[in-house]
């Protein structure tokens, strides 16, 4: 067994997601209010930016590392982070339409408990992926 920097990314992964998930069901509708009015402004924010640039820079180092280390499979957690940068993209390039869909799925109670259960699932996917990186 042993701990490697995939199996890191599968568990911070995994962890913000099962955090993030407990904090939304604590705090309910002041979820919902925090994230339309604060964390997605009517303004884009410029925390976007910082997040962007780190998730290309996570999302670029994680290929590096699947071609520099003798992982099994690690291109599967590269692959996924990929798919964050339609998002990431998303949030940058065409934020207006992003936050009116952060809008429309906030109040849509039973889409955002899909994405809510949808998210908790994925994690527990990284937790075994990350579990399974670790023997291999």
């Amino acid at each position: 067994m042993r701990v490697n920097y995939f199996v890191i990314i599968c568990f911070a992964w995994a962890l913000i997601g099962i955090l993030t998930r407990i904090i939304i069901m604590f705090l309910g509708k002041k979820w919902n209010k925090w994230e339309e009015n604060k964390a997605y402004s009517e303004k884009k924010p410029i925390w976007l930016y910082f997040v962007a640039i780190f998730a290309v820079f996570i999302i670029a180092y994680t290929w590096y590392m699947v071609f520099t280390s003798n992982i099994y499979l690690s291109w599967i957690i590269a692959l996924l982070l990929t798919l964050i940068l339609i998002k990431v993209f998303a949030q940058i390039f065409n934020y207006n339409k992003f936050r009116k869909y952060v809008k429309k799925v906030m109040n849509d109670a039973s889409t955002f408990k899909k994405i809510n259960i949808g998210v908790f699932i994925f994690s527990i996917m990284l937790v075994l992926l990350g579990i399974f990186y670790m023997f291999m």
